[in-house]
Order: structure tokens, then C-alpha cells, then sequence
């Protein structure tokens, strides 16, 4: 192997350690390495470098770092659902029968029912709101549109009288454009999607 080829690969090694490791080794925190190549007798590394996102500072650090947390914690949740919907939707195209249907769904719940009670439990209250709005970022849909689909209106009406017990909404939706906590929150998903935060 020749010396300059050898450069190369401890280079991208390096460049893998110092922005840490992911699971892709070709990627690094801010960008990814697209390999290499020979120019005039020069190696030429090519990197392509994420985009930076630069925001306005928030008025209160601590309250806005109590959101960081929270948007963390409950933000793989609404990906999750987003996969389960599109996984949910998928089966009932393919099924054809209104009661195999049924069948489908009423496994589908209780496996989800099984999965995420313990972990619903755990949460705080202002982590169920701000998952409720993931929820819609991510589905495009409200939770309480969800159950509707699924499960029916009086079904849908019923969690969504129960979650006004405990103050959130299933019907509110999500909408960043209008500023306000919904704008923070889509300002700490895209820095964690980013892989910055």
C-alpha cells in the first residue's frame, strides 16, 4: 500500500475520533467524509459539511435547557410512532378483509399498549404535551386524528376527554411557524437531528 493511501485512511480515522464515534464510520459530528481522490499527484479528501444552524439566544437559559431535556427525552417516541403509523397503514392496504382489519389493528395496540405504558407512566405531564406535538410533526396528524382513524371518534373522544383531565389536548396541533414554544421545539429537533445537540 503506498504511504499517501495510508495518510488517507489514519486521516479519516482521525477525523472519525475527534468529532466521535456514530454509527456510521464515515460520518462525523457536522458533516461526513466522502472519500478521496487523486489530483495531480495530491490527495484531495472530500468532506461535505453539515449545514450550521444558528439561532437567537434563548431569554431564559434554564427554562430553555428544561426544554432541551424534555424534547430529548420524548422526541425518539414520536419517530417510533411515526414508524408504527407507517407500519400500521402499510398492513391495511395490503389487508382487505374489515375484520381481519380489526384483528390487525386490536394486536397492533396491544403490542403497543405492552411496549410504552411503562415508559408513558414515567413521564411528566410537560413530556406528554410536547410528545402530543411531536407526534403531529412527525405523523402529520394530531393524536386525536390518529385514534379517529384507527379506532373510531368515539374512541378518539374518550382519550382526548381524559388528557383534558390532565390538561394537554390530542387535538392540538403542531406549529412552529407561529413562534412560541413550538418554534423552541423545532429549533432543539433540528439541532438533534443535526447531531448537535
Amino acid at each position: 500500500m503506498r504511504p499517501k493511501y495510508i495518510f488517507v485512511i489514519i486521516l479519516a480515522a482521525a477525523a472519525g475520533t475527534l468529532y466521535g464515534q456514530h454509527p456510521n464510520p464515515y460520518r462525523f459530528r457536522g458533516g461526513r467524509y466522502n472519500g478521496f481522490e487523486i489530483d495531480r499527484g495530491d490527495t484531495v479528501i472530500r468532506v461535505a459539511v453539515d449545514p450550521l444552524y444558528v439561532f437567537a439566544p434563548p431569554k431564559n437559559t434554564k427554562q430553555y435547557e428544561k426544554l432541551v431535556r424534555n424534547v430529548k427525552k420524548v422526541y425518539p417516541y414520536a419517530v417510533e410512532a411515526r414508524q408504527y403509523m407507517r407500519t400500521l397503514e402499510a398492513e391495511l392496504d395490503r389487508i382487505e378483509s374489515p375484520r381481519e382489519r380489526e384483528k390487525f389493528i386490536a394486536s397492533m395496540e396491544r403490542e403497543i399498549v405492552l411496549k410504552y405504558t411503562p415508559i408513558l407512566e414515567r413521564m411528566t405531564y410537560t413530556q406528554g404535551k410536547i410528545l402530543i406535538k411531536l407526534i403531529d410533526r412527525e405523523t402529520a396528524r394530531t393524536p386525536y386524528q390518529l385514534l379517529r382513524d384507527f379506532r373510531g371518534r368515539f374512541t378518539a373522544g374518550f382519550y382526548n376527554a381524559i388528557a383534558k383531565i390532565f390538561k394537554a389536548d390530542l387535538k392540538q396541533h403542531y406549529d412552529p411557524s407561529k413562534g412560541g414554544e413550538d418554534a423552541l421545539i423545532e429549533q432543539i429537533v433540528t439541532l438533534i437531528e443535526a447531531g448537535l445537540l
